[in-house]
């Protein structure tokens, strides 16, 4: 039985997204292949508990009680794609939507068979990481390709508006899946950037904007 590296199994609402608001149960994964400046999560970058797949998975099953959404994060969990293969073979076969929130830089391979909904983060330059290190040509177009997958990219100056851009326009990302989200620590930073720069670029672009409601709401 394959292992995986667990930072924590909770249950919550999904705080970001279209499924934002959704109640899930959450499996954040350790390890990650960026090291992004203003990463809210980088407590998963390292460490974490050594799991089989089968105690991972009644873990899930006993914190999910009767909620059906399972959301994998970390960290960056398609590092754990062979493992994540295991697992959710198991899950789906108890009736779970799963979503996956990844970085973009690795391709999803047989996983598309297996996940719901891809949240793709790609980063841009205000991640602080090198572009040739945050961005994967190949991995972009696999989740574009797999009609799987929604984009959500974290804004913090007008600015960035040209780097979205590039993006849609250079994968051919349907602007129906784009998201843009604010880069915030605070509930009064959120609300500040998302009326000064994200809802006002995303209606520009004609982009959906999603809110970070585990910042503005206080839940986990």
């Amino acid at each position: 039985m394959k292992s995986v590296r667990v930072i924590e199994i909770f249950k919550s609402w999904q705080g970001e997204g279209p499924n934002a608001g959704r109640e899930a149960v959450f499996l954040r994964l350790a390890l990650c292949n960026l090291r992004c400046s203003w990463c809210d999560t980088k407590y998963s970058w390292f460490g974490g508990t050594e799991m089989n797949v089968h105690d991972v998975y009644e873990v899930l099953m006993k914190t999910a009680g009767g909620v059906r959404h399972l959301v994998v994060t970390g960290g960056e969990p398609l590092l754990w794609s062979r493992e994540l293969l295991q697992l959710l073979r198991f899950i789906r076969a108890q009736g779970f939507f799963v979503e996956v929130e990844t970085n973009g830089t690795l391709r999803p391979g047989e996983l598309v068979n297996y996940v719901d909904e891809f949240n793709v983060s790609p980063k841009l330059s205000n991640s602080g990481v090198s572009v040739r290190v945050r961005v994967n040509e190949l991995a972009i177009r696999d989740f574009v390709m797999s009609g799987k997958a929604i984009f959500k990219f974290v804004v913090d100056k007008p600015g960035d508006v040209d780097e979205v851009l590039w993006f849609i326009n250079k994968f051919g990302i349907p602007r129906d899946r784009v998201y843009l989200m604010s880069q915030c620590t605070t509930r009064e930073e959120c609300i500040a950037k998302d009326e000064g720069v994200t809802k006002p670029m995303a209606m520009k672009l004609g982009v959906n904007y999603t809110p970070r409601l585990h910042i503005l709401m206080g839940f986990k």
